[in-house]
């Protein structure tokens, strides 16, 4: 490439002489004795194959050619100087971007008022969300366009490692409209359960079917599945409007209770149905420090918000 045979002194003395208007001036800026500075002008012409400077009773003049470059230069070095100055700070304060993926509903209800924490006590850092499945937090781990995701259960490429830090409860509910009659805690049986209606992510029925096994243990459950969408919210959405009962987060389901929302929540047999949420990364994967800061504060809280959830759920007879 041609860049090759540059160097960046040769660019940064030709942007001060060109700005000074003067070789002298350029030497004094640079602390360069002048002769030095006439030769790497001269270098520079040579490497270009065109005059920048006409030498006119001892004054430097730029030709046509340093005008047209000398704006590209002056972005360049202004550009780079500001990526310098971003490195240094970081050494002092928390700063630059941090690339983080994560579910919808887990980053809506979890990470993002997290981040908004971290946020308040380092402001200089700016983070840029990718909202997905493990399926596309892997690949774009792989790419390099993340620094780390938070992932439900997916089997992730071998190199990326993964550790569990939040077990997702998974609930079935529906509008209280859809569930007139009905008591408060109550397990229904089978009959009733395939009287009602159903929404659900996927076309094979696949979350709906996995709470009913893990609940009742028992196959062959003739859903009537009204409608499936392949969004979180639009799940909720059609869940809230009566269309039909459907899997939805507990931690979600807790959101819209504190904010008045009315939903009914099914009860099954045993314990609940959890989807675990594990962070992910890449192994051989360096962070910066505000990434690395904010990876491990995120982790952190995460786990001490499962701890919690679990010592409730404990608690609770």
């Amino acid at each position: 490439m041609f860049i090759d045979q540059l160097n960046l002194n040769q660019v940064r003395i030709f942007e001060c002489v060109y700005r000074t208007k003067s070789m002298t001036a350029a030497a004094r800026e640079l602390h360069l004795t002048q002769s030095g500075v006439s030769q790497h002008i001269r270098a520079f012409e040579e490497i270009l194959g065109v005059s920048l400077f006409d030498r006119i009773n001892q004054r430097v003049v730029p030709t046509s050619s340093a005008s047209a470059l000398y704006d590209h230069c002056k972005k360049s070095l202004s550009g780079l100087e500001d990526a310098f100055s971003e490195l240094q700070a970081e050494k002092n304060q928390l700063t630059g971007r941090v690339h983080l993926g994560m579910p919808t509903e887990f980053g809506y209800n979890v990470i993002i008022p997290l981040v908004a924490k971290f946020s308040e006590k380092h402001p200089g850092v700016r983070f840029h969300f990718r909202l997905g499945y493990g399926s596309e937090m892997n690949a774009l781990l792989l790419n390099g366009d993340i620094d780390f995701a938070f992932v439900d259960e997916f089997s992730m490429d071998r190199k990326v490692k993964t550790a569990p830090v939040y077990d997702e409860v998974l609930e079935l509910c529906a509008n209280p409209e859809l569930t007139k009659g009905m008591k408060p805690g109550q397990v229904q049986d089978r009959k009733y359960f395939e009287s009602i209606p159903y929404v659900d992510f996927s076309k094979d029925e696949q979350i709906l079917r996995r709470w009913f096994q893990h609940h009742f243990g028992e196959d062959g459950w003739r859903l009537p599945v009204r409608s499936t969408i392949e969004d979180s919210q639009g799940v909720l959405r059609l869940v809230l409007s009566g269309m039909g009962a459907g899997i939805l987060p507990a931690h979600q389901v807790r959101r819209l209770e504190k904010e008045g929302t009315k939903l009914q929540v099914f009860r099954g047999k045993g314990g609940p149905l959890k989807n675990t949420i594990s962070v992910a990364q890449l192994k051989e994967r360096s962070h910066s420090r505000s990434v690395q800061a904010a990876l491990d504060m995120l982790t952190k809280e995460i786990e001490g918000l499962n701890t919690a959830r679990r010592s409730k759920a404990a608690a609770t007879p």
